[in-house]
């Protein structure tokens, strides 16, 4: 199989799950409207509960972290075993390594297609490897959206989570990789993404 571009989705079955899925039914709505591939990992998962907006998309993988499989550990550590256990089971899928892998929170709304059109013009102009917005004097990055070519994604991932030791969070990781292996010049800083967050589900909704 090959492919230009998929989607890799993030989302926890956890409280309040009323309000979370009526989020996560509008933003995956607008992810599956593009037509790419989405690939998505569902962490804190309860099957005894098993009526997740997840289950009801046609997902080409979809994998579910039990509740409990990484308790003692804080968010940064959690996301990047869900999604290292999700880039795990791809290797067998061919997934071709230019392919942008948009990595996306399932509960953030994309609001307009712009970071979908510069992934789209920027398919096959192998000077950019990621489309990133950066923050706090570009020592982080925002990973509720960003796309990273597949062989660059997967290699992350197979990192030791020893990368997010010392509190080093996943925002501060994820652009560091970025100048470790070269790529921050091949890098497109954006100034937008058009996305709608509720970060800690905290109910203070911000379009970045």
């Amino acid at each position: 199989m090959s492919e230009n571009i998929i989607f890799i989705v993030t989302g926890a079955d956890i409280e309040p799950r009323g309000e979370r899925y009526i989020e996560y039914m509008l933003s995956l709505h607008k992810i599956f409207s593009y037509g790419f591939p989405v690939y998505g990992i569902l962490s804190e998962y309860n099957k005894d509960k098993d009526n997740t907006p997840f289950s009801k998309f046609p997902f080409k993988k979809l994998i579910y972290i039990e509740k409990g499989k990484f308790d003692g550990l804080n968010k940064s550590p959690r996301e990047f075993l869900s999604i290292q256990c999700l880039t795990n089971e791809m290797e067998s899928l061919n997934i071709d390594d230019s392919t942008f892998v948009i990595k996306v929170s399932g509960r953030y709304l994309i609001l307009n297609d712009s970071f979908i059109n510069t992934i789209k013009s920027n398919i096959f102009n192998l000077n950019i490897n990621s489309v990133v917005k950066t923050c706090d004097n570009e020592t982080q990055q925002y990973t509720f959206l960003y796309a990273l070519r597949y062989s660059y994604f997967k290699k992350f991932y197979k990192q030791h989570m020893d990368i997010l030791a010392n509190n080093k969070n996943i925002e501060c990781a994820t652009l560091e990789f970025l100048y470790n292996n070269g790529l921050f010049e091949s890098t497109l800083k954006l100034e937008s993404l058009g996305i709608l967050t509720n970060i800690n589900g905290e109910g203070n909704f911000i379009i970045y």
